[in-house]
């Protein structure tokens, strides 16, 4: 960083052609384009499909509101499919929700826990749909020996400052089209097709050479980081009782941006937990279409989303955890649980 503000180029520039050119290659993707917000990639990627007013797109019920606002950027309508028991989309249901109107699904890899790719990837090709891939939490994943943010027409990850790798604000748009990727160029840059010359309507999306050259100097640790999530989740997994985990299916490699637990008394347990000095989150704590913003487009129960935003608690993983400090946890959640 100290180099670049040392250099005469700061805005979007040779930083960020590498940091792209590193994530591309870690995913084996042809194409690569770094934006200033994991949910700027997602309207990128909505926009390049042609996603317009009257079109319908699926998302998740229970996942982070951008993945819906980015259907509203686009004057379409977000319809919302319950999860299954990983917590991400249910490719059950997700049939039910198909309409002439459907342009797109939105799957998103709950906390970093890879979706049910095959089966979704089937329904989609089945029925001429586009699969967008919010990759917002599962950088690093791994879906039956592949990348996540790999299995989409369009892929999106996220740098935000609770991420893995991070640029404090950030995201990246992975294509395996050249006619894909020049449209995301386009669009992040106000829709340059060249200098001061605009052939559609863009945004200023750019990620500056500052952001991109921190998010570079992580990536060349993202090994170290993964390993140590890793671990940190397989402790958990081994030792805290009365706890259930979503379910993470065989050949899959979750990332764990984050370590949910699902338990009864959530709520009081959080209190616990904030009485011995533990930061928790709860990650929902509703579902998309029970939040007001959307209460217009969806007044649908879902059941397991309703069940999991009310159980789901997510426990410290991030990497300056000690192995002290994570046996705490463990035993001040024990013994709540045990109770």
């Amino acid at each position: 960083m100290i180099r670049v503000i040392n250099s005469d180029w700061y805005t979007m520039g040779p930083r960020v052609q590498r940091f792209e050119d590193h994530l591309r290659t870690y995913l084996d993707m042809p194409y690569a384009a770094a934006v200033n917000s994991g949910t700027s990639a997602l309207d990128v990627a909505l926009k390049i499909i042609g996603i317009r007013a009257g079109d319908e797109v699926i998302v998740p019920a229970l996942t982070y509101i951008a993945t819906a606002n980015a259907v509203l950027y686009n004057q379409a309508t977000p319809v919302f499919v319950d999860v299954d028991e990983s917590l991400n989309l249910d490719p059950e249901r997700l049939e039910e929700k198909i309409t002439e109107r459907t342009k797109a699904v939105i799957v998103v890899d709950f906390g970093g826990n890879p979706a049910s790719y095959d089966r979704i990837c089937r329904i989609a090709r089945s029925h001429g749909f586009a699969l967008v891939v919010d990759g917002a939490q599962s950088l690093g994943a791994m879906y039956h020996g592949a990348q996540c943010c790999t299995q989409g027409r369009i892929n999106t990850t996220s740098f935000h400052m609770a991420k893995l790798i991070s640029t404090v604000e950030g995201g990246m748009v992975f294509t395996r089209t050249k006619a894909d990727y020049v449209k995301a160029c386009q669009i992040r840059n106000q829709g340059e097709t060249e200098k001061y010359v605009h052939e559609t309507l863009g945004h200023n999306y750019r990620m500056t050479d500052i952001a991109a050259a921190m998010g570079d100097s992580q990536f060349r640790r993202f090994a170290s980081i993964l390993r140590k999530r890793r671990r940190y989740a397989r402790y958990y997994q081994e030792s805290l009782k009365n706890i259930e985990f979503p379910y993470e299916a065989p050949g899959t490699k979750n990332s764990y941006f984050l370590f949910p637990i699902l338990v009864e008394h959530r709520d009081a347990l959080k209190r616990h937990l904030v009485n011995h000095q533990i930061e928790t989150r709860v990650t929902y704590p509703l579902p998309i279409n029970r939040q007001p913003l959307y209460h217009l487009y969806s007044q649908e129960i879902f059941p397991d989303a309703e069940r999991a935003s009310k159980q789901i608690l997510s426990l410290p993983i991030a990497g300056g955890l000690t192995e002290e400090q994570q046996q705490y946890v463990i035993k001040k959640v024990n013994s709540f649980t045990q109770k």
